[in-house]
């Protein structure tokens, strides 16, 4: 059984569709620009000041923004006055998802079967952090007073998890909705986790993908902290002028079902997710990436689908813009395909030059101009790419970078096939195997890759309060017949068995 992408639903950088989008990645755009007039509570002058030596300080004012934001109440079926209190964050999240579902064939669904998993970074978006300045309005007086003022709305103190649910109610959706925040990995791991729903027969529909508009000063000022954020004020990912990354925003929500049922609703496919690969990387490290553990998930992806490497086309690199990161990851493919045949190329690129990092959404804007190349049957340039770092030694890899687009032809023996990788803070890995759908070639059945092995029973292992005088126990069941990595350790407060 493999999973189909029925649908997408986008929010990006100029871009509120799938159309939008593609034209900037296809000419290569930038779309980067100076942060609006007056979206901060401080001139950017003033963070800039060399003198703020010791305080939070950012190193332009450069980023990939959405200033356009606002959706229609009347569109999503909600009050008016309630739809213009909330933070921008459930705006991009609502108009995504909403575009999803409608061109989905959203008939045949029982929507109790429907659920919402969405990548969303828990940091102060714009209304959380207005209610913080009113809280430093009344204990500090008149040095805050040029501060916003709060959003009222309750629904702003939970930017984190409530978005996906708002956007579960606003559809009737019945399904176990919810929000995860894997860092920079998220939009896949919230494929992941909705795969493995729908092949576990728990889910007939879901909406996934992530979201990111955190507090744009919050990030420019962090990412200056952390000496990530990009010096020159421009994303040269990939190239040998890279000098850190630049902060995005964005919403991209993917529908997904099983692909027979797809085809038996007749909905149309924009591609077969043929398998996820998720690992974490043993050290630990928030800013240091390891090639092991990027393997890990690589390999595990290529395994479970029963692909090899070299058997992709198109890899769409988490590649940020940061001299380490990117280094880190292009070795990490060097050896991957250390066994590919000499004659075997595969073209690089990353999409983050077009519209930024989108932190928690980074997965869902590469998957979606992987969706469009395949569609087009182009293979997209990275914008501003110029040359690769020497030491690379690109030209003697099995790898290329481009700076124009190029027609993807269509290899004999299979059918056109895509990879996307997305890398978080601490080492967080995930890697998404894609394939063009096409009705007149027969797609194997995925295996292990997002179900567990019915040879065996999966090991639980809950832990139950019943009470204050009660004792807790562990419920160990087939623990001899279990290989160790199907073994789970959850808790739960009911006394059932539970299965996966």
């Amino acid at each position: 059984m493999a999973i189909a992408i029925v649908s997408a639903g986008v929010r990006f950088p100029h871009a509120r569709t799938l159309d939008e989008f593609w034209s900037h990645i296809e000419q290569g755009r930038d779309l980067s620009a100076r942060v609006s007039k007056d979206r901060w509570p401080l001139a950017p002058a003033v963070l800039q000041d060399p003198a703020r030596e010791g305080q939070d300080a950012i190193s332009h004012d450069r980023l990939y923004e959405i200033s356009d934001w606002r959706e229609s109440a009347e569109r999503l079926g909600l009050d008016a006055e309630v739809l213009d209190g909330l933070d921008p964050l459930f705006h991009l999240t609502l108009g995504a998802g909403v575009d999803a579902w409608k061109s989905a064939c959203h008939q045949p669904i029982d929507r109790s079967r429907a659920a919402v998993i969405l990548g969303n970074i828990a940091l102060p978006t714009e209304a959380s952090a207005q209610r913080a300045y009113a809280w430093l309005r009344k204990v500090s007086g008149d040095r805050f007073a040029q501060l916003p003022a709060s959003a009222q709305l309750a629904e702003n103190n939970d930017v984190a998890s409530l978005p996906a649910l708002f956007l579960a109610k606003v559809l009737g959706f019945g399904g176990p909705s919810f929000a995860i925040d894997a860092a920079c990995a998220s939009s896949l791991y919230a494929i992941r986790l909705a795969c493995d729903d729908l092949l576990g027969g728990r889910l007939d529909f879901a909406l996934a993908g992530g979201v990111s508009r955190p507090s744009s000063l919050y990030t420019q000022v962090g990412f200056t902290a952390l000496q990530a954020l990009s010096k020159s004020g421009y994303c040269y990912a990939l190239d040998a002028r890279a000098d850190g990354l630049m902060v995005g925003e964005g919403a991209g929500l993917f529908g997904l079902k099983r692909l027979d049922d797809a085809k038996a609703h007749g909905d149309k496919i924009l591609g077969v997710i043929r398998a996820v690969g998720l690992s974490n990387d043993r050290e630990g490290k928030l800013m240091a990436p390891s090639s092991e553990g990027q393997l890990r998930a690589m390999r595990s992806a290529y395994e479970a689908a029963g692909w090899n490497p070299s058997d992709v086309d198109l890899i769409e690199c988490h590649a940020t813009g940061t001299p380490l990161g990117d280094a880190t990851e292009f070795h990490s493919l060097q050896s991957l395909w250390q066994e590919a045949s000499p004659e075997a190329r595969a073209v690089l690129g990353s999409v983050k030059p077009n519209v930024g990092h989108m932190l928690t959404a980074a997965g869902a804007a590469g998957l979606a101009k992987l969706l469009m190349a395949l569609r087009e049957k182009v293979l997209p340039p990275t914008a501003r790419f110029e040359e690769a770092h020497p030491t690379w030694n690109l030209a003697s890899s099995p790898f290329r970078i481009l700076r124009k687009a190029e027609a993807w032809p269509l290899p004999a023996l299979r059918s056109r096939r895509a990879a996307i990788s997305g890398f978080g803070f601490g080492g967080i890995n995930a890697h998404l195997l894609l394939e063009e759908y096409d009705a007149d070639r027969d797609l194997p059945s995925l295996t292990s890759a997002f179900a567990p092995s019915k040879d065996h029973e999966v090991v639980l292992l809950g832990m139950v309060s019943l009470g204050k005088d009660s004792d807790a126990y562990l419920k160990v069941k087939n623990l001899e017949q279990a290989p160790h990595d199907r073994v789970i350790e959850a808790f739960t407060l009911s006394a059932q068995d539970f299965r996966i």
